[in-house]
């Protein structure tokens, strides 16, 4: 039944939090670290007006969804998703993903395949966060001797500093009022640490990469190598983006978002 504030119970026993909006078509938005499902409300306004069918969860430990202190881990995110698209027996699927819900949607991939994705959208993501003596493209200044103090928030990540200011009426993420660093720290810390890069040669569907060209965590060389690991990847650079080109560049990512669907049914 279509509606919003849905909830779904997940295998082991949390309640996931979802709306399911529209028709045709289905999108299914998967926001990033402390976010929540009104981070895509640019999205779903555009896309129910263009007529599709509009689902968009808040992760576990996340908005209105339980805060459970088991399964924060980036595999047990990606099976949350897993369950929610056969609970809705969701079909011809577009997967939005933002930052750690990109992570959440390769760890997916991993664990049981693309089917019944038929097209991936990697917003402001790599891979691999951790840089290392082999590995260059991960977030900015994290390295594995930092990686705890980041992860438990004792450290800054990237250059936040370096944002663009977000449009009026952007839900950018929960507030400190709202969300409990310290509970969800070891889904931070896993998500820090996996390496999705084996996950790239096996994405089988068309795959959008987009990034911001004033990203304060990641290199345009890094999403160029994501893009290029893909079989089917492309790479779009908004100029005057940070870590949220579809927010900050709203009506400019919902366009070509539309016409990536439309060039790949």
């Amino acid at each position: 039944m279509p509606g919003t504030d849905l909830t779904m119970t997940t295998s082991d026993g949390v309640r996931i939090v979802y709306d399911d909006e529209g028709g045709g078509s289905t999108f299914l938005l998967v926001h990033g670290y402390d976010g929540l499902r009104g981070h895509w409300e640019f999205q779903r306004e555009a896309l129910l007006a263009a007529g599709h069918r509009v689902v968009a969860l808040d992760q576990r430990g996340h908005w209105a969804s339980d805060k459970p202190s088991h399964g924060l881990r980036m595999v047990r995110l990606g099976q949350d998703l897993r369950e929610l698209i056969d609970l809705l027996d969701l079909d011809d699927v577009t997967l939005v993903a933002h930052s750690m819900g990109v992570s959440a949607s390769l760890a997916m991939f991993s664990i049981s395949g693309v089917a019944p994705v038929r097209r991936f959208v990697a917003i402001e993501q790599s891979p691999k966060l951790t840089n290392d003596e082999h590995w260059s493209w991960g977030a900015q200044g994290l390295g594995w001797d930092n990686v705890y103090d980041i992860a438990y928030m004792r450290a800054v990540l990237g250059q936040p500093e370096l944002e663009p200011p977000m449009p009026e009426g952007a839900a950018m993420g929960m507030t400190e009022e709202t969300f409990d660093h310290d509970k969800v720290s070891p889904l931070r810390l896993d998500h820090l640490v996996a390496d999705w890069r084996d996950v790239l040669p096996r994405i089988s569907v068309p795959t959008w990469v987009v990034t911001g060209r004033l990203s304060p965590y990641y290199d345009v060389g890094g999403m160029e190598w994501f893009a290029a690991e893909v079989p089917d990847g492309r790479l779009t650079v908004f100029e005057r983006s940070g870590h949220s080109p579809h927010v900050t560049e709203a009506h400019d990512f919902n366009r070509q978002l539309l016409d990536f669907v439309d060039a790949n049914r």
